[in-house]
Order: C-alpha cells, then sequence, then structure tokens
C-alpha cells in the first residue's frame, strides 16, 4: 500500500506543478501595464453588442460602451425582438447620452443554423462601414472603462497578433456557496484560456482582414460560439492571441449551483467543438479529479485500518494540494484586484468559504466535463440547439426573452 501511496502523491504533485506552470503565466499578465502606444494610429473600429434581456448590469454596459474615449469607432447594437425588455434600456440611455454613432437593430432571426449571438455578430459586421479595420465586441454584463477600446486595440499594434480578448473575472457578492463554486471554477478557467490561447468573447476583438481570410462569418454562421472558434483558427493560422490585463472584466452577479452547472458545461461544449485543447483541458481534468478521489481514498483507508504510513502520505499530499491551490488563488485575485484598481468588486476571498466550496467545484467540474462529452444539445437564454457537429447545428425553438419581472436576477 505505501507504493500504491507514494504513486498517488506523487501523481497528484504533477497536478499542483502544472497549476503553479499556468498560475504563472496568468500573473504575469499583471506584472506589468502596457504603454498605450502614442505613435500608433488606432483604426476605425465596429463595436457590436449583441442583447438578449435586460441582464442587470446593462445599464452600465451601455453607458460605458456609449462613452468610449476611442478616435474613431461606430456601434451597432443587436436586439433579439422589438419586444425584448433591452429596447426601453437602450433607448432612454441613448437618448439621455445623445450617442450619435450609435446605430440600433433588432436580429433577423432567419438564420437557425447558429446560435442567437453569432447571428447578431454577423449581422452586426454586415452593417458596418467599409471605414472598419477591426471588429470588437462585448457582452451585456461587460462594464467597459472609458479607455477599454483603446486597451483592447492598442496590441494590434503587432502585426503577428490577430486577435485580442480581455479577461473574465467573477467576484463573489455574497458568501453563497454558488458564488463561490463559480469564482473557484473560472479562476482555474482563466489559467488555462491564457494557457492554450482561449480567447474570451465577452471582451473581444479581432482584424477585419482576418475575417475576411479565415472566412470567419461563414463559420459563425453554423457554429454555437464565437469566440472559442476564432481562435482556434486565427491559431492554425499562425498567428497570435493577447489577453489584454486592462480589460479585465470584473462580474460581481449571483448565481444558483444549477446555473454553475449549466454554464461550466456550455463553456466546455464550446471548448469540445471548437478549439484545439479540448483534448489536453478534458483529460486533465479527468486526471486531477481521478488523481485526488484515489489520495483521499487511500487517507481514509489508512485512517481505518491503521495504516498510518499511508494516512500521512496522502493526507500530506492533500493537504499540500489544498494550500498550493488556496495560494494561488489569493495570488491571482490579489494581482487582479490590485491591477484594475477602483474596478475591482467585492472583498477578498474568505477562506473558510473557499475550503467549503472547492470539493463542491470538483463535483461540478467532472460532471460538465462528462456533460460536454455527452449531450448533443444545449440551452442557452432559453433557446435550444442541437449539435450535430461543430459546424452543423440547428436552433430548435424560439421564444422572446421575457421581461425582467418575469426572470432571475441574474444574466443567462
Amino acid at each position: 500500500m505505501i507504493i500504491a501511496s507514494s504513486a498517488a502523491v506523487v501523481l497528484l504533485l504533477v497536478v499542483v506543478v502544472a497549476q503553479v506552470k499556468w498560475a504563472n503565466n496568468f500573473v504575469r499578465l499583471y506584472d506589468r501595464r502596457t504603454a498605450r502606444p502614442a505613435e500608433f494610429e488606432f483604426p476605425h473600429v465596429g463595436v457590436i453588442l449583441p442583447l438578449r434581456g435586460a441582464d442587470p448590469f446593462l445599464e452600465d454596459c451601455l453607458r460605458g460602451v456609449m462613452s468610449l474615449e476611442y478616435p474613431s469607432h461606430e456601434i451597432r447594437i443587436i436586439i433579439d425582438s422589438r419586444v425584448d425588455p433591452a429596447v426601453v434600456v437602450v433607448d432612454r440611455i441613448r437618448n439621455e447620452l445623445n450617442a450619435a454613432n450609435v446605430q440600433v437593430e433588432v436580429l433577423n432571426l432567419c438564420q437557425e443554423t447558429s446560435s442567437l449571438k453569432n447571428a447578431a455578430l454577423v449581422q452586426g459586421i454586415h452593417g458596418c462601414s467599409s471605414q472598419c479595420e477591426v471588429f470588437a465586441w462585448l457582452d451585456s454584463d461587460t462594464v467597459p472603462h472609458a479607455n477599454w477600446l483603446r486597451d483592447l486595440v492598442a496590441p494590434l499594434r503587432d502585426e503577428s497578433i490577430a486577435v485580442t480578448c480581455g479577461v473574465r473575472w467573477y467576484a463573489p457578492p455574497s458568501n453563497t456557496l454558488a458564488n463561490y463554486v463559480r469564482h473557484i471554477w473560472n479562476s482555474g478557467a482563466v489559467l488555462q484560456m491564457v494557457a492554450f490561447s482561449i480567447g474570451w468573447g465577452g471582451a473581444f476583438a479581432i482584424r477585419k482582414a482576418i475575417v475576411e481570410k479565415l472566412d470567419l462569418q461563414e463559420k459563425w454562421c453554423r457554429a454555437l460560439v464565437e469566440d472559442t472558434l476564432a481562435s482556434n483558427e486565427v491559431l492554425l493560422d499562425g498567428k497570435r492571441i493577447a489577453f489584454v490585463a486592462e480589460c479585465t472584466m470584473a462580474n460581481p452577479e449571483s448565481t444558483s449551483l444549477k446555473w454553475c452547472l449549466s454554464f461550466v458545461t456550455r463553456q466546455l461544449q464550446g471548448l469540445r467543438y471548437y478549439h484545439r485543447a479540448w483534448r489536453t483541458v478534458l483529460w486533465f481534468g479527468l486526471f486531477s479529479g481521478c488523481v485526488l478521489l484515489v489520495n483521499l481514498s487511500l487517507l481514509l483507508y489508512g485512517l481505518l485500518f491503521d495504516d498510518l504510513l499511508c494516512a500521512a502520505l496522502c493526507g500530506g499530499g492533500v493537504v499540500t494540494f489544498g494550500v498550493v491551490t488556496g495560494w494561488l488563488m489569493h495570488r491571482s485575485e490579489r494581482c487582479v484586484n490590485a491591477f484594475i484598481g477602483d474596478r475591482a468588486v467585492g472583498d477578498y476571498s474568505l477562506p473558510l468559504m473557499l475550503i467549503l466550496a472547492a470539493p463542491m467545484t470538483q463535483i461540478i467540474h467532472l460532471i460538465a466535463l462528462v456533460r460536454a462529452c455527452a449531450l448533443r444539445c444545449v440551452t442557452w437564454r432559453g433557446i435550444r440547439y442541437q449539435i450535430h457537429s461543430g459546424l452543423n447545428i440547428k436552433r430548435t425553438n424560439y421564444v422572446p426573452h421575457l421581461s425582467e419581472t418575469e426572470t432571475p436576477r441574474h444574466s443567462l
């Protein structure tokens, strides 16, 4: 049993080493602040905001996107339907800010071979003027600061970079298990996103020339998600993706465990169908979960059958794993909050809540991995999609988004 215990601990330490390496890559994003190049001639940008429903921070999002300090850009807002609750909010904020460069239109629902977001994105790109050299888009829970677009576009001065994106960061607004599960899962996910160049569509910019060269619009018209697909195509083309620390977007919305499972499953499904990193993420997730479970089982065995050496080895491995993982989370959280300054939301995570939520996070991640492998459908904001392959999906229903009083107080 000593050999088995030693092997289990060694494998768990392998997992720890991988996490430390990815965490170091992530933290390096925040070690230096990128100077905005004064000599850089910022390109004309088409900014696209697809909307379905009036999310809790939609008003803040609209105020931010309509107040961007950028030399030359146009904004296209694509709303799901004429009866969508977002219509009233958009009209009110646009009139209040007298935003002249904002065009609002209703989504054309004829396209049934992609997600509604992809359909809105393609419609927005088609509507942009020929002046656009870059397309950028954001989600309705992204609250851009005044220099958000400058920061997002600035890395494109490097010709080897085709795509830039921000970093998704969930901050627990209250001490609930679900909020901490999402926070812990996302804190681990962003490490892999940076390590494997998996772009995030909540704050995304891409060169128009790349969109045309790789025929991305045609592919988006047949796909579920846009960000992982575009990221993979760009990497296959030999170009790079830049993560922009200044565009780290903190999200303080509350959530539920049911939402967490649905969200994590959908994120992994997007990775499965559209990005080359899927196999690595899948096997690492299964491997790390199984190794941790084996160590816990051997720890329990040692305690029950008085095999103290076995219990000590596996107990030490599990404690080391927990301490290092907790320290990496705290380190990343500290770097993010210090970097984004007054845009940071919430206090630092409570150690007790991290300890309580960590096992549930591992369970949800393992279940989501299995679901992502097995499921051939996904429900996203009340819309169901049947997935035959990555570029062969079918929207099977449509209903307008309900009013805010009829929906939960969190985004989907």
